[in-house]
């Protein structure tokens, strides 16, 4: 791959943002009768998909408002539904990707602006290039304030699929650790 596309892929990849929540079943023997319904199971997996389009359309509501110079940022948001394949078709995961951008302005991170770990990147022409060292700690001041845009929208949506999973099943249960830019 030549060293543009690598600059472009890496910049347009929305790969690799492991923003998602699962739901877990505390108990692994109840599964097997869960999906035996398999009207109710459909129903689930329907809800949950619906579920996912609606927090989609709102994080690109949320970045409408919030973002004034919006390049690409909306468009780039996924979601996706992940589906436990063995023993029935169920719903075990929902995850969303975005452009790398959408954390620097979660977060209020720029150019002269970084955080205290720093990061590294390709510049175009193939030089590795790193954080600032003056820039450390800078993150979410100047003129590069925190945007919010996406854990204020999963806050607010979080309780309506707790309803839909508790509906669907009392053993499973919605774990959001890894959903969350800021925790």
């Amino acid at each position: 791959m030549s060293l543009t596309n690598q600059i472009r892929n890496s910049r347009r990849s929305s790969e690799g943002l492991p923003f998602e929540l699962s739901l877990d079943s505390f108990e692994g023997d109840q599964k097997a009768l869960r999906v035996e319904d398999k009207a109710v199971t459909k129903e689930y997996n329907k809800d949950v998909t619906d579920w996912a389009k609606d927090q989609q359309s709102g994080l690109r509501r949320s970045v409408s408002q919030l973002i004034s110079e919006d390049i690409g940022l909306s468009e780039s948001i996924k979601e996706r539904v992940y589906f436990n394949r063995r023993g029935g078709k169920e719903a075990q995961r929902v995850g969303f990707s975005f452009l790398r951008e959408g954390i620097h302005i979660h977060k209020g991170a720029g150019r002269g602006q970084g955080g205290v770990i720093g990061s590294s990147w390709i510049d175009r022409h193939g030089q590795k290039k790193t954080r600032a060292p003056e820039s450390a700690g800078k993150m979410g001041s100047g003129n590069r304030q925190k945007k919010e845009w996406f854990d204020n929208v999963v806050d607010k949506r979080l309780p309506q699929l707790a309803d839909i999973v508790g509906n669907y099943s009392a053993t499973l249960q919605v774990n959001a650790t890894k959903l969350y830019v800021d925790r």
